[in-house]
């Protein structure tokens, strides 16, 4: 059989796609390869507790093992964490004393060998350099709860913290606070809106204090109103294609709203079929032939759900 030079280059370009679609199920080795520490710097001494560890990102890195040791890798006076995360950054606060961090990369078929670095915290009462990291409610959360509580991760050398909240921003009316804490955790009720909370640690006896360390929430108490049907009409018969159900929302004053729309096979709302969420007014299907009952509910950002609306007929022919 005679094999054209057409067939032979069809065959050598399958041949070369087939060996690429291989490689998308091969996992890169990393294990030459170098993971790139940016911050702190190597050999780096300060007063300052809290850091953001950062290194480059590596291309075939899925994960990364961040390490701190007090004293050497070598000589360990204390493991102080091993933690394995996605990003590039962790933020962590340490005491006085002489560290090692170090970071490898890892995917599921090898890994890199650690980067190594060096810092030292040189002890001090003067806390204006340091940083409060907050532990809760996280950054941006919405809720339902009007009863929270805020936390955030002891500081060395504070002796007290100062919680303040403010409506909308930091420079808006403060609704909360300041409050003077020993603790690292405070619990009380707040009013519906969007809130900024914010805690400062203060040291006595240098008369120093950090500067606030802040983070949004948004509080929805409040249920979203009953929707409107629009179309189609109660009793509408319809022809078996994609058909578009519409219907307005009810005001809200709280946070954004998405739909659930169920459809029913029995007048009494007890036998779905199918159910569906729309994040807009409308949603389309093709339910098949037959006789449907429909009705469409709200539920808002913060977990409340509105009434059901209505239920209307309709008939798919």
């Amino acid at each position: 059989m005679k094999i054209t030079v057409n067939q032979i280059i069809t065959l050598l370009i399958a041949g070369t796609l087939a060996l690429q679609g291989c490689d998308d199920f091969i996992e890169k080795d990393i294990e030459s390869e170098q993971i790139l520490l940016l911050a702190p710097a190597n050999n780096l001494t300060t007063t300052q507790l809290t850091h953001t560890f950062w290194w480059d990102l590596l291309k075939g890195a899925e994960l990364y093992n961040m390490q701190i040791v007090e004293g050497t890798f070598s000589s360990v006076t204390n493991f102080v964490l091993d933690t394995t995360i996605s990003k590039n950054k962790f933020d962590y606060t340490l005491y006085p004393g002489s560290f090692q961090w170090r970071v490898k990369g890892i995917n599921n078929g090898s890994e890199t060998y650690y980067s190594t670095f060096t810092l030292t915290i040189d002890s001090s009462l003067d806390i204006s350099n340091q940083q409060v990291i907050l532990s809760s409610p996280a950054d941006n959360s919405i809720t339902n709860n009007d009863n929270l509580s805020f936390s955030w991760n002891a500081l060395l050398n504070a002796d007290d913290y100062l919680i303040e909240i403010h409506e909308g921003s930091w420079t808006g009316n403060l609704v909360f606070g300041p409050q003077l804490v020993t603790s690292t955790g405070y619990s009380t009720t707040l009013p519906e809106g969007v809130l900024v909370w914010g805690v400062q640690a203060r040291n006595s006896t240098s008369n120093t204090s950090t500067a606030f360390s802040t983070r949004t929430l948004t509080i929805d108490t409040t249920s979203p109103e009953i929707v409107t049907l629009v179309s189609p009409a109660d009793n509408a018969t319809l022809n078996d294609v994609y058909n578009t159900y519409s219907w307005t929302q009810g005001n809200n004053t709280g946070t954004a709203l998405t739909e659930d729309i169920f459809f029913y096979s029995d007048a009494g709302a007890t036998a779905l079929v199918k159910t569906a969420t729309a994040s807009a007014t409308s949603y389309q299907d093709s339910l098949g032939t037959g006789t449907y009952y429909w009705r469409v509910q709200s539920t808002d950002a913060a977990g409340n759900t509105g009434p059901m609306s209505i239920i209307r007929k309709v008939t798919i022919q």
